[in-house]
């Protein structure tokens, strides 16, 4: 198949790794993460890129300067969660679009919504934390990135205001902090970032096995309906609260 993805830049080497040895064709646009911080703002913008895409105007897709017709994609694959109801009304008009069954990426990551769940339900409160995430999160709690937010906020808003802002950023109901590793990748200096920054923030460090078997099996085209919703040209993604996190509207 011939696919086109729109993803969250935080499963760069994850979608990387994958699609070094997939076979099917993949042209990935990556979206810079923070934006479904604003769910309005972030549904926009992938809006946007659908209706390029749509029209074969985007300026990040294969275009052939040769062949008098363009080979066309199979479908669009969306690498994000539900994502605070961000991707809630997308459509494309042209293409079937694929989008696994999860509220956030950590599912992703962990292999399945039950294991983010499972975890979920027995570690309230934890900072997730692995390679992608820590070179292209726009924030990530630790020594570093609170040092770096405190100079912005005291030069904007004054010391007192500076300590407010960053209380805010940083709930105390937080009290872990878990690296995900896949067996695939191995990073040391993250994992250690992951640990100073718990250490730091006075929460417990945990190292939790990621699965890559999931986002494999999205990006292979093995789309079953327990995991990944496909809406066909002309239908909308809408949030399921019956479990199924997404449905087709």
């Amino acid at each position: 198949m011939r696919l086109k993805m729109l993803a969250c830049k935080v499963l760069f080497r994850e979608i990387s790794l994958i699609a070094a040895t997939c076979e099917n064709y993949l042209d990935v646009t990556y979206i810079r993460q923070g934006l479904h911080s604003t769910p309005d703002l972030l549904r926009k913008a992938l809006q946007g890129e659908l209706e390029r895409i749509d029209s074969g105007n985007d300026l990040y897709t294969y275009k052939s300067r040769y062949d008098y017709k363009e080979r066309d994609f199979d479908a669009i694959l969306l690498g994000y969660g539900l994502c605070s109801n961000s991707l809630v009304g997308l459509c494309s008009k042209k293409y079937p679009v694929v989008t696994p069954r999860a509220h956030d990426c950590i599912a992703l990551f962990l292999g399945s919504h039950e294991a983010y769940q499972d975890y979920f339900d027995s570690h309230r409160g934890t900072y997730w934390y692995n390679a992608s995430w820590i070179e292209n999160s726009s924030f990530m709690p630790s020594e570093e990135s609170e040092n770096a937010l405190r100079a912005i906020y005291t030069e904007r808003y004054g010391e007192e205001g500076a300590q407010y802002l960053i209380e805010q950023e940083w709930p105390d109901s937080y009290e872990h902090c878990a690296y995900i590793k896949w067996d695939e990748m191995d990073f040391p200096q993250y994992e250690k970032y992951t640990k100073d920054a718990a250490a730091y923030l006075g929460a417990a460090f945990d190292v939790v096995r990621g699965d890559s078997g999931m986002l494999r099996d999205f990006i292979d085209g093995r789309w079953d309906d327990e995991r990944f919703l496909v809406t066909r040209p002309g239908q909308k993604i809408a949030a399921d609260y019956s479990g199924r996190i997404i449905t087709a509207e």
